[in-house]
């Protein structure tokens, strides 16, 4: 569809999706701090809903910066929205119901089939952004009942937001450096969960990327055969026309020769 190349939002439809889905896991962060009476799992969120804001803010510079008009996307784009939005104050997230709705405007003009070529032609993208923003949601949710099963205990180690945060951060990448380790049987369960999901979603990603690396790779190297048979072939004719030239020389030759013989007698 034109309009992704004409649009404030035209970036691809799988970016899209990825701020489409930080912006309603925003607002439903405020809804579980709302329903929450636990300060330490409330804190949990309010840091996410931070690291949240931030992103958001870079999408919004990056849509000001790339917008063909900025004016135009700041006033009748509802820009100053998606500005309001990124704001990391506690109500502000309401804000990103519009750039929700936007999306999901841009997404209804597209169309099914556009939304589909879309994800075919920008494969990498779109496992980029669907793991990123599942590892997100593993770790701010890893770090939430983490920290709601370990804080009553008397021996556990994660007894802060930060703790838990930290912990969900280095066991999803695998890293896991043991300063930090849950100590109740529910706290197990919830490790056990985010180490399996970790493994699951960078085994993944380094599949693919690495299938990506090896179908380029192999795509140069078709590329440098094709352009090495065209030069063979190329080699080949002027070998060929230049065989044929001297062909015409030995004939030319031979007459001369005939003919001074046949002066000479």
């Amino acid at each position: 569809m034109n309009n992704m190349d004409r649009s404030p939002d035209s970036k691809s439809v799988s970016y899209n999706f990825f701020i489409l889905a930080l912006s309603i896991l925003a607002i439903v962060n405020i809804i579980i701090i709302l329903l929450t009476n636990d300060p330490d799992m409330d804190q949990v969120m309010v840091i996410s809903n931070f690291t949240l804001s931030l992103i958001l803010m870079v999408d919004f510079v990056y849509r000001l910066i790339s917008a063909p008009d900025r004016a135009k996307y700041l006033i009748s784009g509802l820009g100053w929205l998606d500005f309001l939005g990124s704001i990391p104050l506690f109500w502000m997230p309401i804000f990103r119901l519009f750039r929700i709705l936007r999306i999901l405007r841009l997404l209804r003009q597209i169309g099914a089939t556009g939304i589909s070529r879309d994800l075919r032609h920008h494969t990498a993208s779109s496992v980029l952004a669907t793991v990123s923003f599942l590892v997100l949601l593993v770790i701010q949710f890893g770090s939430y009942f983490m920290i709601g099963a370990e804080a009553l205990s008397a021996n556990s180690n994660i007894s802060q937001p930060l703790d838990a945060l930290w912990w969900s951060l280095v066991t999803i990448t695998t890293v896991g450096y043991g300063d930090k380790y849950p100590v109740t049987d529910l706290g197990r369960v919830i490790g056990a969960l985010v180490i399996l999901l970790g493994v699951i979603m960078f085994s993944v990603l380094t599949s693919f990327f690495t299938s990506i690396f090896h179908a380029r790779a192999q795509a140069n190297t078709e590329e440098i055969l094709a352009a090495t048979e065209l030069e063979i072939h190329e080699i080949h004719q002027l070998l060929k026309r230049q065989a044929i030239t001297l062909t015409q020389l030995e004939t030319k030759l031979a007459r001369i020769e005939k003919q001074l013989d046949k002066d000479a007698g």
